[in-house]
């Protein structure tokens, strides 16, 4: 059919130009005109339009000042609110609670909405609400169709100032925090961003402050409330509405509600210095389960009101704007020594930015990227820049710049900000003609005076099996620990003690019931898997291979979706599925680890050279049978051995889940005790957190050799 399709295709084709060259002079109805060209760049292009800013009224009342955009296309309107307050305001052992506030000002509801039943309101007249804090401001909105703005505009209020913040809605947003605690090291360009900024800002900067478990343990209900009561007042309220409306009818309409809203005292915008170091420095940060490195580097960056602010964000589109930036022509089409290409000369206005470099590379040219990246950076500086480069980057920076006023809501929101910030109300505009007047003398003169590659912090994320020595011809490496650390860290734990050598003749019996005097090396079982994971009644079939001489594990997973392969090798987890290996996060091989140490046969085995470290704490009864009680101080767990027959029937330990922020106690239970390749198999394993059964292996043979 596809053929036939295209043969007829083909043949319309034919008929149509050939009907076209027999027609005479009278048939030329249409007469397509083509211009052809040498090269793109030799098209001819009219001036951009204007940057038109639409009108903006302004008024003050009760201590707000309010921003009005009209705006009549479609029956919406929009408020927005900016809150003098943000993360700068917290305690340095509560990292979070402005954000976490910012959220249960909206899930808790008010005192007379329950979060809920907030949700049920808006959802049925298609509007919303939403509140949140961040490092220098906070932020209040709400979208409503023009017929609702004034019954739902109280109700806004109400949120804004009256919430409820209830404990469950607290409780989630902490198990959330924690949750992304466990999760942040996931992702490695994730990782380069959080530990540049440490590097350029301090680790205990409240520029780089990174939430920890203990700062979300020491958050409560009380600590939230004494945030929203500093940080929400009218003198710290800026006011903006765009939408369907006229100026004259809304205005009365917001003094009326506003009015109840207490002026309080106003926050000021005092942020510390930046305690910057100065480079250079090599920072390495090693992560087994990556094939390609994460680059970082640059310096403290400057101020927004810098005189050469529009010279410098030029030099930086030159240097690293888009696919037409040097970095992304050079380091990445040229040389074909990155997948990905970022950077930014940073100008803050409350505090100084970063300027930066960012690629992604092969580990194999992580040294020649770093290299071709700050010979460009010296390229600004040493070569001068031809007029027809800064005039193709200008024209591509200022019609992006059109971008920033693609709707009157846009251009509120930027004249807003200014206003917080304490910018002009015009910056915009006088940016843009400071932008048109940049010269290439400019260029070379700020890349002179402002970037300095000699001393640069370079930042590593990769694996250094595949890195090897590459970085060491940049100076001293420093490697950089990004554990992540548990709640209560300091706190040693209790350690039980009993009668080691009653506890390793326990061992003794407990190996020979297991090995029977067999020194074995692998271990192999067939049998299914269930998980708390999957479906109720689900299982997958699974093969695992112990190997205790090599101390590795290797369990393939035979699912719906094809066979999937997860191992532990010399250190390193792994999983493989439909021919592609991918190495797995450093959680995750600890995990295998400990389940490797943990194994009865490598216990059976220690317990058999005399190298268990094991005491007997006693026995204890359950539904009539007797168990004798081990502790490994090893591994921090408890052995329970049945009396009688000296086979491990549970082994327990604590574990610190990230998921949940805190330790939990981990239960392996061993059952159906079977014999085979002259050792005794547990071939049913339950695992069980904090009384949970969360999976269960079911095997039916098993092979030791």
């Amino acid at each position: 059919m596809r053929n036939n399709f295209k043969s007829l295709f083909l043949f319309l084709f034919a008929a149509a130009v050939l009907a076209t060259a027999c027609a005479g002079p009278s048939q030329t109805a249409y007469e397509p005109q083509f211009r052809f060209i040498d090269r793109p760049e030799t098209l001819d292009f009219p001036e951009l339009n204007p940057i038109v800013v639409p009108e903006v009224h302004t008024f003050e009342f009760n201590g707000i000042t309010f921003y009005l955009v009209e705006d009549n296309e479609v029956p919406l309107i929009s408020l927005s609110a900016i809150i003098r307050a943000g993360s700068w305001m917290e305690p340095n052992d509560k990292v979070g609670l402005a954000s976490i506030t910012g959220e249960v000002m909206r899930t808790g509801g008010t005192v007379n909405i329950p979060g809920d039943e907030l949700n049920e309101l808006l959802e049925g007249r298609a509007a919303s609400i939403e509140t949140s804090f961040g490092l220098s401001s906070g932020s209040a909105g709400m979208s409503v169709l023009r017929e609702d703005f004034e019954e739902l505009l109280p109700i806004f209020i109400e949120v804004l100032t009256q919430p409820a913040f209830p404990q469950d809605k607290l409780d989630l947003a902490l198990t959330q925090r924690r949750s992304i605690i466990g999760r942040r090291n996931d992702q490695p360009s994730g990782i380069a961003a959080r530990e540049f900024r440490h590097l350029i800002y301090g680790k205990n900067s409240v520029f780089s402050s990174v939430q920890e478990y203990d700062d979300l343990n020491n958050i409560s209900l009380a600590d939230l409330a004494d945030f929203h009561s500093r940080a929400v007042n009218a003198n710290n309220l800026l006011i903006g509405i765009s939408g369907d409306f006229s100026v004259d009818e809304i205005r009365p309409v917001l003094e009326r509600y506003f009015a109840a809203v207490e002026q309080g005292t106003p926050n000021e915008l005092d942020f510390p210095a930046v305690n910057y170091t100065e480079g250079p420095s090599i920072n390495f940060i090693p992560r087994t389960d990556m094939n390609q490195a994460i680059i970082r580097m640059g310096h403290i960056g400057g101020f927004r009101d810098n005189p050469d602010y529009a010279a410098l964000q030029v030099m930086n589109q030159m240097l690293s704007g888009g696919f037409s930036g040097r970095l992304m022509q050079e380091v990445r089409t040229r040389q074909g020594l990155a997948y990905s290409v970022s950077g930014s000369f940073g100008s803050g206005t409350l505090f100084q930015g970063q300027f930066f470099a960012g690629l992604s590379t092969a580990s194999e040219t992580t040294g020649r990227a770093i290299n071709a990246t700050i010979n460009e950076i010296r390229r600004l500086q040493d070569e001068p820049v031809t007029q027809e480069e800064l005039d193709e980057t200008r024209d591509r920076f200022l019609n992006s710049l059109a971008f920033r006023y693609s709707s009157r809501a846009a251009a509120l929101s930027e004249r807003i900000n200014n206003a917080y910030i304490g910018l002009p109300f015009d910056a915009f505009e006088q940016y843009v003609e400071q932008v048109r007047l940049v010269t290439p003398e400019d260029i070379q003169r700020v890349a002179r005076e402002y970037l300095r590659p000699e001393a640069l912090h370079i930042l590593v994320v990769g694996n250094p099996n595949e890195i090897g020595d590459q970085l060491e011809r940049f100076g001293e490496v420093r490697e950089i620990d990004i554990t992540i650390p548990r709640p209560g860290a300091s706190e040693p734990r209790p350690v039980a003690s009993g009668d080691a050598q009653a506890g390793r003749e326990w061992a003794g019996r407990m190996a020979s019931a297991v090995l029977g005097g067999s020194a074995i090396e692998t271990l192999k079982y067939e049998g299914s898997f269930a998980s708390s994971q999957l479906p109720p009644g689900i299982t997958i079939d699974v093969n695992v291979n112990y190997n205790f001489a090599e101390n590795s594990v290797v369990q393939v997973l035979n699912t719906p979706m094809g066979s999937q392969t997860i191992g532990f090798a010399n250190g390193a987890a792994y999983v493989e599925a439909m021919g592609q290996r991918q190495n797995l996060p450093a959680e995750a091989a600890a995990s295998y680890r400990r389940m490797l140490e943990l194994h009865y046969v490598t216990l059976a085995l220690k317990a058999m050279h005399g190298t268990l470290a094991v005491e007997y704490t006693g026995t204890e009864t359950h539904e009539g049978r007797e168990f004798a009680v081990l502790y490994l101080s090893g591994s921090e767990s408890t052995l329970k051995l049945d009396a009688e027959t000296s086979l491990p029937v549970q082994l327990s330990y604590m574990e610190f889940v990230p998921q949940l922020g805190a330790e939990a106690e981990m239960v392996m239970r061993f059952e159906n005790w079977t014999s085979g390749s002259g050792i005794q198999a547990a071939l049913m394993q339950r695992q069980l957190m904090n009384g949970d059964e969360v999976s269960t292996y079911t095997f039916r043979t098993h092979t030791a050799e």
